[in-house]
């Protein structure tokens, strides 16, 4: 157990120096994980990657990433000894899905500096409860938490492609320690001190991008996509306003921009199994989080009293097997009321 005093010297130290040349871990070697890797290393800083298979972390360290079945700049190391990669490391990357949110932080807890910043890159809510990712985190370790997401496609970052993300944290020097290891790279990091609506963004985005798909594989044209993610962000921004966020952010990179991509074709995995659950087939095989999201995303939004009509038809229809066309009239057969009521 750290003591107050050596927390304090410690984490003013990482504060003062910024620590641009310690290590960077990252946990979760997946798609997104290994683009984010790529993009710090190939910006010269010692990254280091934790997996759980060693023919995964073979392929790593060789400058491939299985998952995508592309060349990356390959990582100092890559490994599946957590602690290894956590060692002296001056940031970490959490890029596991949310369902392995506590086995995250239990990683951390045990090997982590208890002041450097933790990137949570995940997105949606926290499984067996209802909690955002930054709340959770923020419950069970004291490094700051800082949230990083934006519209972004792993297979384009790995290319060396542009993308803008955020980095939002309370703890303002936190999210610039974050923002700063990006820079110079293919990845332009914007920060921010709203990472309620940055992680309410990402996790509503996805529920929203499997509805998008429905409507395209329902053939219901453009203005019905268009005015669904517009009302999409409607609510999203209901739910954030509600859990204390600020309006602008959901009109910033990682509301308006992330919904905008993923809601907009096959390449979104969310929007490829919105198509699939439409045209009949067989939904894609590949993680889709909107589908375990939705019923998490609706049991918050309702002890809030937020009305979020969208999420709920994606749920019913997940769920309880609702039929998709009613889900549709129901939608079209709501009240009257004010565009921003």
């Amino acid at each position: 157990m750290t003591d107050p005093e050596t927390y304090k010297n410690s984490r003013d130290n990482i504060r003062d120096n910024n620590r641009d040349n310690s290590p960077i871990a990252v946990l979760g070697g997946g798609a997104w994980g290994s683009a984010l890797a790529s993009a710090l290393a190939a910006r010269g800083h010692e990254t280091r990657i934790w997996v759980r298979r060693d023919d995964h972390a073979a392929a790593l360290t060789g400058g491939v990433s299985p998952v995508l079945d592309m060349a990356i700049a390959a990582p100092s190391l890559a490994t599946t000894d957590a602690a290894a990669v956590l060692d002296g490391a001056g940031m970490v990357l959490a890029v596991l899905p949310t369902s392995a949110t506590d086995d995250t932080i239990a990683m951390i807890r045990a090997g982590a500096d208890p002041a450097i910043p933790i990137a949570w890159a995940a997105k949606g809510l926290v499984p067996g409860g209802d909690a955002l990712i930054p709340e959770h985190a923020s419950a069970h370790l004291p490094n700051p938490a800082v949230m990083l997401s934006g519209p972004s496609f792993a297979d384009e970052v790995t290319a060396g492609k542009p993308a803008a993300l955020v980095a939002a944290s309370q703890d303002d020097a936190a999210a610039n320690a974050v923002a700063m290891r990006f820079h110079g790279s293919n990845i332009r990091v914007y920060t921010s001190n709203d990472p309620v609506s940055v992680a309410v963004g990402g996790a509503v985005k996805n529920v929203i991008a499997i509805a998008s798909g429905i409507v395209t594989g329902m053939g219901l044209g453009d203005n019905a996509r268009a005015a669904l993610i517009t009302r999409g962000l409607a609510e999203t921004t209901r739910f954030a306003l509600a859990l204390g966020g600020q309006r602008e952010t959901l009109f910033g990179l990682a509301g308006l921009g992330d919904m905008v991509l993923t809601c907009s074709g096959a390449h979104s995995r969310n929007f490829a199994f919105g198509l699939a659950l439409a045209e009949g087939g067989d939904t894609p095989a590949k993680l889709a989080e909107g589908k375990h999201s939705a019923a998490v995303i609706l049991r918050r939004a309702a002890r809030l009293k937020v009305d979020m009509p969208i999420t709920e038809a994606v749920a019913r229809v997940l769920i309880d097997g609702a039929d998709i066309r009613a889900e549709i009239n129901r939608l079209l057969q709501r009240p009257v009321d004010s565009e921003w009521g």
